[in-house]
């Protein structure tokens, strides 16, 4: 059996392509500029984001928890020419940051941030998505899967990020606390949580669940065997 180990990130900014600058900028102000940067998404994870929408191109991207914006800019790299890319921040704070660097960016008339609360946003909005991104409060994870799930296209995407709960999800369920039992009772929900869910994990800073909407079997019909 191979022993797991970490691979420091600044190693993995040697051996993977830059990311722009304007992000290197963004990720600075941020530690420089605004409580609890480690919210941030980060190179990696970032990286990651972007690979992934360029590859799919997708038209429509929902992005739930905005912070400072970072995560939202590497989804916005693979946006369709004609795309959009609606991220949702419950928190007035930090979005002055978020929105200086969409500005800075060539995606500012791509991204439409909407301030409020998810779960009063998401009904207003009549798109199907290509691809979704969680990284908001975890107590609401399921209840926003649930809620953008029949808007999904087939082959679409949703990514929930911080599913290991800083480590938090191997503890006993006795010493779990607030969102670590959420996060946790996620974890186990998922592997069976719908037919037409096709889930897998990667192990990407605090972990990322990867949920593809797939297509099911038609099945025979009996009365025509």
């Amino acid at each position: 059996m191979s022993e797991s180990f970490t691979i420091p990130e600044s190693y993995l900014r040697l051996i993977s392509s830059p990311a722009p600058p304007y992000l290197n900028d963004l990720e600075r102000e941020t530690h420089l500029k605004i409580p609890k940067p480690q919210m941030l998404t980060g190179f990696s994870q970032g990286r990651f984001l972007s690979f992934l929408s360029k590859m799919t191109k997708p038209s429509r991207i929902l992005e739930i928890g905005t912070f400072t914006g970072y995560g939202s800019l590497c989804l916005a790299e693979g946006l369709a020419s004609n795309g959009k890319l609606i991220t949702i921040e419950s928190s007035e704070e930090n979005v002055w940051l978020a929105e200086k660097y969409f500005r800075l960016s060539p995606f500012a008339e791509l991204i439409d941030l909407r301030i409020g609360l998810a779960l009063e946003i998401l009904p207003t909005l009549h798109e199907i998505w290509d691809m979704v991104y969680i990284d908001a409060d975890k107590n609401n994870n399921i209840t926003y899967l649930e809620t953008i799930w029949p808007a999904l296209k087939m082959d679409g995407i949703v990514l929930i990020d911080n599913i290991f709960a800083r480590g938090a999800i191997l503890k006993p369920d006795k010493d779990q606390k607030g969102f670590e039992k959420k996060v946790t009772e996620m974890n186990r929900l998922l592997p069976n949580w719908k037919p037409d869910a096709e889930v897998t994990i990667l192990p990407i800073r605090d972990g990322l669940t990867l949920i593809r909407k797939k297509e099911l079997p038609i099945l025979p019909n009996p009365g025509n065997l």
